[in-house]
């Protein structure tokens, strides 16, 4: 995973308590940057990942 604020490259699965220790909330669902500690959300991830998707399409059909 690539941090949103800082860049930086880490494995999500390595991370030993998957946010809650970090940020102090119950059943966060975000892995903290080793780096710099911002909570990235994979659900996020994958909504942007949908849009671009989504985006593209319309790009192509624009150009046909």
């Amino acid at each position: 995973m690539k941090c949103r604020m800082c860049g930086f490259e880490f494995d999500e699965n390595e991370i030993e308590n998957r946010g809650c220790s970090s940020c102090g909330k119950s059943n966060c669902n975000s892995y903290h940057c080793p780096n710099c500690g911002f909570a990235n959300s994979p659900e996020l991830d994958q909504e942007f990942e949908f849009i671009t998707k989504i985006k593209d399409k319309f790009r192509k059909k624009s150009t046909n």
